[in-house]
């Protein structure tokens, strides 16, 4: 079961059009090789954040290897341009309305500079080898099923073992917060900062399981199928 916190449908309706309009935007952009973000997966994945325990990955079979990485692709240049910006800007707010807090401002931005750098190395990962690596299997049903693999023998096991979740760790903004806010009640800036915190977790846990439950399993099935060659490097 991969349900996340209970969120109502408004802050989801937000979350989601601002990103549809993000990924939308992204995706007229950036050269994709004739790809495009498709429309019917988009739906399909906003569709897993009102009905997660009616989730069946089943359901994300008929769109091909190509286009769920495309959507991710994606996904990641909105957290890292959009997303992460944003909190990063909601820290220095809260500094701003209550100058006393520097103690929780240190702890918050060394908090989220360590965040940072995980995350980015999260999605280093993915778009430097696991992607292409899909995108050798996807090229190999082409192909006879015959897929090219590069020298560091990277596979979906290896992927697996080393991929962990990371949205978890977005739990301790509230640990820290209540542990050095003066404050009873906490304010306004406060509890917005805790806002953008609780949907970007929700996020990074719909991202996952597209990953985990969808992406993964079709690739292993790609990959128990293939007669694997070994391209050297330059």
């Amino acid at each position: 079961m991969y349900l996340a916190m209970p969120f109502e449908d408004a802050r989801l309706e937000q979350l989601l059009s601002e990103k549809h309009q993000y990924l939308s935007q992204e995706d007229a952009g950036v050269n994709t090789n004739g790809g495009k973000l498709n429309q019917d997966l988009l739906h399909e994945i906003f569709l897993l954040y009102y009905q997660q325990e009616d989730f069946s990955p089943d359901k994300m079979n008929d769109f091909s290897l190509e286009e769920i990485p495309h959507y991710l692709k994606l996904s990641h240049r909105y957290y890292l341009h959009k997303k992460l910006p944003e909190i990063e800007q909601s820290i220095l707010h809260v500094l701003d309305k209550d100058p006393g807090s520097t103690n929780l401002y240190t702890s918050l931005v060394c908090f989220f500079n360590a965040y940072k750098n995980n995350l980015i190395e999260h999605i280093r990962l993915e778009e430097q080898e696991l992607f292409p690596y899909i995108q050798s299997l996807f090229t190999g049903t082409i192909n006879g099923g015959r897929f090219m693999t590069s020298d560091n023998n990277f596979t979906i096991q290896n992927f697996i073992q080393s991929h962990l979740p990371i949205e978890d760790e977005l739990k301790k903004v509230s640990e820290i917060i209540h542990h050095w806010s003066k404050h009873s009640v906490l304010p306004l800036p406060y509890k917005i900062f805790l806002n953008q915190v609780e949907i970007f977790e929700v996020e990074l846990r719909m991202h996952g399981i597209i990953e985990d439950a969808v992406l993964v399993p079709m690739a292993i099935e790609l990959e128990k199928k293939g007669n694997f060659f070994t391209k050297k490097s330059d």
